[in-house]
């Protein structure tokens, strides 16, 4: 059972449970984003702080790696070595996936605001 919650702006949780989710994550490294980009969202998901568990403390990398998982129906291997591949990048690659998918949303923006 995947369990995430949501803080709305008065503060309370909309708790979402899903054991099958209709979402599928299919990895395209030399397209756009692969495996590691997923590493790079569960690392940047954990520094924010705004990822709780059940106590309402920040979770884990390992459990919002999981949690992607089981959001997304792919699998990491082994999360870790996908968090040490990100963190061993060039500083310019860091964040390559946040970077790629920024940049779809301000070639989108471009188009509308041309529209």
């Amino acid at each position: 059972m995947l369990k995430l919650a949501f803080p709305q702006a008065n503060q309370s949780s909309v708790n979402i449970k899903s054991n099958n989710s209709k979402v599928y994550f299919i990895p395209k490294p030399k397209e756009g984003l692969g495996i590691d980009s997923m590493g790079e969202f569960a690392i940047s998901f954990e520094f924010s702080g705004q990822f709780l568990n059940d106590e309402g403390n920040p979770a884990p990398y390992i459990h919002i790696a999981h949690a992607l998982e089981q959001a997304f129906n792919f699998t990491f291997g082994d999360a870790y070595k996908s968090k040490e591949r990100v963190f061993k990048r060039k500083p310019f690659n860091l964040t390559k996936a946040l970077d790629y998918l920024k940049n779809l949303i301000t070639k989108a923006s471009r188009k509308q605001d041309v529209k």
